[in-house]
């Protein structure tokens, strides 16, 4: 009796922090790939409001421009993190459009990274 209980535990140690975490990587960071980018989304919280943000990564120079190969995203809020969706482009495209949207009266406060060759 007590191995199926000990499995379900384990299971739950395991799961419940990584369905708590608010942290993405789309595409894979290989090491012939350069940093393109590396900032930092934030939004200060509104009581009983739910914060959104729009991050754009565009290149300046579109003929030259390095492909995507990996987004990554850090949620610096491990409890009550933003979530993000991919809107556009990303990993095999020249840019990215990613919304951020926070938990009813929480903020945002995130750390993205691009990557690419």
């Amino acid at each position: 009796m007590r191995s199926p209980i000990f499995v379900v535990l384990a299971l739950a140690v395991y799961f419940i922090p990584v369905i708590a975490s608010n942290d993405y990587l789309w595409g894979k960071v290989d090491d012939n790939n350069y940093q393109l980018a590396k900032d930092k989304v934030s939004k200060a919280f509104f009581v009983g409001i739910v914060q959104t943000k729009k991050y754009v990564f565009k290149q300046a120079d579109n003929l030259n421009a390095l492909t995507i190969t990996a987004i990554k995203i850090t949620d610096k809020k491990k409890n009550n993190g933003a979530t993000a969706e991919l809107v556009s482009g990303g990993p095999g495209s020249k840019g990215a459009t990613i919304l951020f949207k926070s938990k009813r009266g929480y903020g945002i406060n995130d750390i993205v990274e691009i990557w690419g060759h």
